[in-house]
């Protein structure tokens, strides 16, 4: 059994003098135990806000993984979509032929690589306000098996942000709503944009999930950006 246990810091925490902890293994690592998959890549992603560094040195992973035509699936916890930079981020990777679901409460953020190799990162009590993430690596065959396992049974539960061919809707209201639940606005925010009631808007919204067969409202809405009705945004950097 091998387990190889780094400390990363967040992008805040770079700016933060170091009192406790001894000089952490460089992203670099990580990265390049996760860019080594040739056949399957799984990432699943918990309530932990990943920072803007880390999702443009995951963005290249992802990039690095295509080009090879690794299959890669990702699973979102929802709560992290209340973040517009990371609805971006996720649309992004839908549109580029990444199997993608979303699921209410994802308990884990680690990384499955091939079959044979685990990353679990976990934040490290009071440390974790401090920008502090523990990643242990596994290749242990039956850690790996269950992590797989646990995968497989958030997957199978988790709404799949798949798009169907249907018309968009006429009245520039519902796009607009749709356009907005992309972005990862509440109805509140909604309402408030377009000067209507919340009822108004949250009566819509229910509308275009059952057109839509969405079972979250982020997924009606990144179902009618893949549709490319509001332009095609870019990719991350």
């Amino acid at each position: 059994m091998t387990v190889t246990t780094l400390e990363i810091p967040s992008d805040s925490d770079r700016e933060r003098p170091r009192t406790r902890h001894s000089p952490p293994v460089p992203h670099s690592s990580l990265h390049a135990t996760l860019s080594s998959a040739r056949r399957e890549f799984v990432l699943v992603r918990g309530n932990a806000v990943p920072g803007s560094r880390e999702l443009r040195q995951e963005a290249a992973v992802l990039k690095s993984l295509m080009r090879r035509w690794v299959r890669i699936s990702v699973l979102w916890d929802e709560r992290l979509l209340a973040h517009p930079a990371l609805v971006e981020y996720v649309l992004w990777q839908a549109r580029a032929g990444i199997q993608v679901r979303t699921a209410p409460q994802v308990p884990v953020t680690m990384a499955l690589v091939d079959d044979s190799t685990s990353a679990v990162f976990v934040d490290q009590g009071e440390d974790a306000a401090h920008g502090t993430q523990t990643v242990s690596f596994s290749r242990c065959p039956d850690t790996v098996d269950v992590l797989h396992y646990l995968f497989l049974g958030l997957w199978e539960e988790a709404a799949p942000l798949v798009v169907e061919n249907w018309a968009p809707p006429e009245d520039d209201q519902s796009q607009e709503v749709l356009r907005m639940l992309a972005r990862g606005l509440t109805d509140e925010q909604i309402a408030h944009r377009l000067d209507v009631s919340k009822r108004t808007v949250s009566r819509t919204v229910a509308k275009l999930m059952r057109e839509l067969n969405a079972r979250s409202r982020f997924e009606a809405g990144a179902q009618a950006s893949r549709l490319g009705w509001f332009g095609a945004a870019d990719s991350p950097e």
